[in-house]
């Protein structure tokens, strides 16, 4: 195609287009992360401008497909607005022609895309994470200042505080919560069985045992057990939660490399036998003849079930990536393919029509079936492949029919 002059200046009109769109939609995609990053963790500015460059390559499966269907649009729109296509057609030219600089972009986009998914985007997510939570006892105190509270809807305690002066928190009160188990064994946190409080204390973070302490200058306990005050020093200490734990990083699905998701897959398929087996162990076992040793019993069951379906859905969120990174990459290829012909059928030459007749497809329909499909593939609603891939099959049905309403033409 590239001998062609004619492929050749609507190839690079369609790369002109798509590098500046890329660029600035890039750029909103950027801010809107580092927004969301910054007010989660509790960033500092130098620690915003170092994980920048680590977060560019997660933003582009998404900027890619919009910006390749984008410059389509606005290439093929011209044609069409300044009645080109009409004098290629006299020429002789079949619009089949045409298509080839189109293709050829989704195809490139698509491969690079698939590139960046196999090892780039996996690793700069761990070192995203890593250099996010290089320093979680500055984490924790940024949160502080700016929340004046500690939660996390994992975290089996909560932390308050009325101020923070430097590295001393003021009147501190943290409270742990209770799990409690719905009829279906499911765990959640309702209510606090213990409530402590400090009129001071600092707060210091052990990565290597990772815990983190409370170091007061006395505490107030309250509880049904114990309620009083220590005037002892001792600090307390938690379980550093898994959100600040650089570790964790490695084990998110989005942070595996393509050659790590077969590995964590088996891990917690291992992992859930393991539970499966102790769960069957508790329903051999011999009901205890003591009504609460009885309940306790089955309390133990329920808790081990509700494990195993934990690690059962850990173990789809990383199988789902199978298909989950093929298919955003194959979304350039169908957004380049739907783009032509509607750059056509749209005939406008300026980016404000173009941009919405491109967008609101993408906004409206693909990444709501995406979305959508992939979270009921993850629920066992779908079958796994078919929930990741269905926003691709049902736009590109689309693409390939209107493509071949314009050659019919």
């Amino acid at each position: 195609m590239f001998g062609s002059t004619l492929n050749r200046t609507i190839f690079a009109e369609l790369v002109r287009v798509f590098l500046l769109a890329l660029g600035g939609l890039t750029g909103l995609f950027l801010l809107a992360g580092l927004v969301q990053q910054a007010a989660q963790l509790g960033l500092g500015p130098a620690q915003i401008v170092a994980i920048i460059p680590l977060f560019v390559p997660s933003t582009l499966p998404y900027t890619i497909p919009a910006t390749t269907l984008f410059a389509a649009c606005v290439v093929y729109g011209r044609l069409a607005h300044d009645n080109e296509v009409v004098a290629l057609k006299a020429a002789g030219v079949h619009l089949s022609t045409i298509l080839k600089p189109a293709l050829t972009l989704g195809v490139i986009t698509a491969a690079t895309t698939g590139a960046l998914y196999y090892a780039v985007i996996p690793q700069t997510q761990q070192r995203l994470q890593e250099e996010a939570l290089r320093d979680p006892e500055e984490v924790v105190y940024n949160t502080l200042r700016r929340d004046r509270c500690l939660r996390h809807p994992t975290f089996p305690y909560v932390l308050f505080v009325r101020d923070v002066q430097g590295r001393r928190l003021i009147d501190v009160v943290l409270k742990r919560r209770v799990k409690v188990t719905d009829g279906k064994g499911v765990e959640t946190y309702g209510g606090y069985d213990l409530v402590v409080r400090a009129r001071e204390a600092q707060l210091r973070v052990d990565v290597e045992n990772n815990l983190l302490y409370i170091d007061p200058d006395r505490f107030v306990y309250n509880n049904p057990s114990i309620q009083g005050t220590n005037t002892s020093t001792t600090p307390y200490a938690l379980q550093l939660p898994d959100f600040l734990n650089p570790a964790d990083a490695r084990t998110r699905p989005g942070a595996l490399t393509w050659e790590e998701l077969g590995p964590r897959v088996a891990e917690l398929e291992r992992l859930r036998e393991e539970k499966l087996a102790a769960v069957a162990a508790a329903g051999r076992a011999p009901v205890p003849a003591d009504g609460a040793a009885a309940q306790l019993a089955v309390q133990h069951r329920l808790n081990l079930m509700s494990q195993a379906d934990g690690i059962k859905r850990q173990a789809r969120n990383v199988e789902a990536e199978y298909y989950m990174r093929p298919a955003l990459a194959v979304g350039c290829l169908v957004f380049a393919l739907i783009g032509c012909p509607v750059g056509l059928w749209a005939n406008r030459a300026d980016y404000l029509s173009t941009f919405v007749i491109c967008f609101l497809p993408t906004i409206l329909v693909y990444y709501p079936l995406l979305l959508a499909g992939s979270n009921m593939g993850k629920d066992g609603k779908l079958p796994l492949w078919l929930g990741c891939w269905l926003a691709n099959i049902t736009v590109g049905t689309c693409g390939a029919f209107l493509a071949w309403r314009l050659l019919r033409r």
